[in-house]
């Protein structure tokens, strides 16, 4: 088994597929007409639009679709879709997998059903209800962990960490609340999840970044191991805005070796960062699906030495790692 800091198997195997699927953004140009163009800044507009009579003109509704994403991932380092812009990428998904204009309505009812069992499931574990069915039992314990929490700092990290595991588990766990959905229901809750995430990652970035300043990092002696990792996992999340993982990984790099941070910790941060600059990896943590049940590294610099790079920051062997990502390629179509 990969071991990684002091994440439980559950969390880890969150963590890897986010971070271990990451590859650099594209920097290719939208392709949006001016009319959608102006449906992606108006929400309501959006919702109305007709999709089923643009997919009967031809319109090739995947590109489309990939290039209201793209406004957004070449915008600087990134950012979240709009409330509009979401609107927009999942009407043009749902209508590519509808058979017809019923279809695209159900699914549309469909998925916002499955979003209010949804929406209901996270505020109650957000106060405190109880899952005893992983992968949620794992993040309604971290909920709990708050109440034994003294720092007003840690606790608030805490917190935050546990909603950013919760929208993460979703993506996974979530037919587990709203059950079998359709393939164009199913696609319209995971861009809603997906935003969520993303919003979630953009506060907690924002949050982080004002409480280092003024705080300096978490150390484990001095707020404990669980609340360092904790800190970590905020700062690997916040993808989309390097500068400030660039200024963690510096923050860390003096804490290795005196036992500050964990090293596995730091060697997540440093392979995602590296990718992100288009450069190649140390650790080999981040990679992508090549074909289905089969996970490949992203390149790394030295593949000679990684092992045993890998043995040094306590997170295991390489052949263990690609072993245990492979099953989440098992869908992967190209």
């Amino acid at each position: 088994m990969v071991r990684h800091a002091a994440l439980t198997v559950a969390a880890m195997a969150v963590c890897m597929i986010l971070s271990g699927f990451q590859s650099a953004p594209t920097q290719t140009p939208p392709q949006l007409t001016p009319a959608l163009a102006a449906l992606a800044e108006d929400a309501d507009a959006a919702r109305a639009f007709d999709y089923m009579a643009l997919k009967a003109e031809g319109a090739d509704l995947s590109a489309l679709s990939d290039a209201v994403f793209r406004r957004a991932v070449i915008d600087g380092n990134g950012r979240c879709l709009s409330e509009a812009e979401a609107e927009l990428q999942a009407n043009l998904a749902a209508a590519m997998v509808a058979a017809d204009a019923a279809a695209f309505d159900d699914d549309r009812a469909a998925a916002a059903e499955a979003w209010a069992k949804w929406d209901l499931f996270a505020e109650g574990i957000e106060h405190g209800q109880v899952a005893t069915e992983e992968p949620f039992k794992w993040v309604s314990d971290r909920y709990a962990q708050l109440e034994s929490e003294t720092s007003p700092r840690s606790r608030e990290l805490l917190r935050r960490t546990a909603r950013d595991q919760l929208y993460r588990h979703s993506w996974t766990g979530g037919p587990q609340i709203w059950g079998e959905l359709s393939p164009g229901a199913k696609g319209r809750v995971m861009s809603r999840l997906m935003r969520a995430t993303c919003l979630t990652d953009r506060d907690n970035t924002a949050w982080l970044k004002a409480d280092v300043a003024a705080n300096g990092w978490f150390t484990i002696s001095a707020t404990g191991e669980r609340a360092s990792s904790s800190a970590w996992l905020m700062a690997q999340h916040a993808d989309r805005d390097r500068d400030f993982q660039r200024h963690v990984l510096a923050l860390m790099e003096p804490l290795v070796a005196s036992g500050e941070v964990t090293r596995g910790n730091y060697a997540y941060l440093w392979d995602r960062i590296a990718v992100s600059e288009n450069r190649p990896q140390r650790y080999g943590t981040q990679g992508r699906c090549t074909g289905p049940g089969r996970w490949e590294p992203n390149e790394i610099e030295d593949r000679d030495r990684v092992e045993a790079l890998r043995e040094e920051a306590e997170i295991g062997s390489l052949v263990e790692y690609e072993a245990h990502m492979q099953p989440h390629c098992a869908g992967f179509a190209g």
